[in-house]
């Protein structure tokens, strides 16, 4: 059949070149590039680059370490923007100064070892100063450097645009900066003092941000709240993501009393309370790196950053606070790692605690730190050994994979096949699931970052003893349901 579109002007199309769309098509078209796909448009030719650069110069990182440049490239990224102030500066939104912005390598006695390299400080400072678009600062050294140059962090307290203020490694110096700015922040992030010994109780400079704070970040220094958790009271924060020595968790829920998110970083220990707890109604999220056996709030989702079942022996110290956990919390939604040594009665114990589970995320491991590979078939085995365990609850959802090595089937219809078996199993197993994930953990980008095959649960067939039908979803389809279990809500 002869293809007539050539002569039918309904099929007409003429080649067009890309600058030649309307300029407000192109900034669109710009704004929706990452920076560094944004800088490889400018490069091509004048008209691109004019196009292109205020979207690279928007979001700018410096200082990976892999690149071992920081100070040098942080040096000639001041000085170009400082070389046309009026046109490039105004394009700067965000700011990052990673871990190696101001770090050498150098060696000694044939070692190669890190030293601090400060020497863009003061270019930075006059960037600064005229950086008045500027939303977001992250700066890693930022003690450090606020000795060593007092003139920058005078230069950011002047800025009264910023929305995001994080400041990694703090100090008194650090401090001080927080307590000048001008600016009022909704998000304030903070890792780890390094300025010395810290006395308890200490003064802390959050309080002139009462009203603006919406996300408060305080990965090892959550002592830092101890001078201001009793003198105020933080109606708009809604994050909370703190570490280290922190407040009693009736003393949190009486300065935030509006949070709906709260995540226990790493290593950390809460003061115990010592009378009756009023604490808040329901958290919408809560993370968690070790249990908390006395949390008091119920949770509707519920993250645990650690493996069950990771000390070898039926009586696991934190396997025990985990079910009172559980059982306070109890959770709508679940994310857990389990290891291959926890006993089925401490996954009954678990099942029991939470009657209002319906969507259950479990990342099985055969190792002891939760990081050791799993073969498809230790892992099928493990699964379809504890599935009666969830065969009276009332799981919408669930999302099951294993960690450590992949499926090493180079067959993609292999791993179809074996992942459809296993869902059918659950499926037929479990009445109430309606939605079923199965699939590998991918260790490096996250704890519960999860590589599955989604399947529906299309119809039961009237014999009981029948296997359910399955539909296959696709990827994009598969993630959607993912998310929509994720926000399940608590049924009134």
């Amino acid at each position: 059949m002869h293809d007539h579109s050539d002569n039918n002007p309904l099929f007409s199309f003429r080649r067009l070149k890309l600058l030649s769309l309307n300029r407000d098509v192109l900034k669109t078209i710009s704004d929706f590039c990452a920076p560094a796909d944004a800088l490889q448009l400018a490069m091509t030719c004048k008209d691109a680059y004019e196009l292109a650069m205020p979207r690279v110069l928007s979001d700018v990182s410096i200082g990976d370490p892999a690149l071992n440049d920081g100070p040098d490239r942080l040096d000639m990224f001041c000085r170009f923007m400082l070389a046309d102030p009026r046109r490039r500066i105004r394009h700067l939104r965000a700011l990052r100064l990673l871990e190696g912005a101001f770090a050498r390598v150098t060696s000694v006695g044939g070692r190669e070892r890190l030293e601090a390299d400060f020497s863009s400080a003061d270019v930075l400072a006059s960037l600064l100063r005229q950086a008045d678009n500027l939303r977001l600062i992250h700066i890693r050294d930022a003690e450090p450097l606020f000795q060593h140059h007092p003139a920058v962090y005078e230069a950011l307290s002047q800025l009264t645009a910023l929305n995001e203020v994080s400041l990694y490694y703090i100090g008194n110096s650090t401090l001080k900066a927080i307590s000048q700015l001008r600016s009022t922040p909704a998000v304030i992030e903070n890792g780890l003092w390094k300025d010395g010994p810290r006395p308890q109780g200490d003064i802390t400079p959050f309080g002139p941000f009462v009203d603006s704070l919406r996300h408060l970040k305080l990965w090892e220094c959550g002592c830092m709240l101890e001078s201001v958790i009793d003198r105020h009271i933080w109606p708009n924060l809604h994050t909370l993501e703190i570490g280290g020595r922190i407040a009693k968790i009736s003393e949190l829920a009486h300065a935030f009393p509006n949070l709906r998110r709260l995540t226990f970083h790493m290593e950390f220990s809460v003061k115990p309370e010592t009378g009756p707890v009023t604490c808040w109604p329901e958290l919408d999220y809560l993370e968690t790196s070790a249990p908390i056996p006395s949390f008091p709030s119920p949770v509707r989702r519920l993250q645990l950053q650690y493996p069950i079942g990771s000390t070898p022996g039926p009586h696991s110290a934190a396997d025990l606070k985990t079910l009172p956990l559980a059982e306070r919390t109890n959770p709508v939604v679940l994310s857990c790692t389990v290891s291959d040594s926890t006993s089925g009665t401490m996954l009954e114990r678990m099942k029991s605690s939470m009657p209002s589970l319906r969507y259950l995320e479990l990342v099985y491991t055969d190792g002891p730190c939760g990081r050791c590979g799993v073969q498809w078939h230790a892992f099928q085995e493990w699964t379809e050994r504890n599935v009666e365990i969830l065969r009276t609850t009332s799981l919408v959802g669930l999302c099951i994979g294993y960690a450590g090595a992949a499926d090493t089937s180079s067959a993609s219809e292999t791993r179809r096949r074996r992942y459809l078996s296993l869902a059918r199993t659950l499926a037929k197993r479990v009445k109430s699931l309606q939605y079923i994930g199965v699939g590998t953990q991918d260790a490096e980008a996250g704890m519960y970052a999860l590589d599955c095959t989604w399947f529906k649960v299309s119809s039961r067939p009237a014999d009981e003893h029948a296997a359910p039908v399955l539909e296959t979803l696709s990827p994009a389809d598969g993630e959607r349901v993912r998310e929509t279990l994720q926000d399940t809500q608590r049924e009134t």
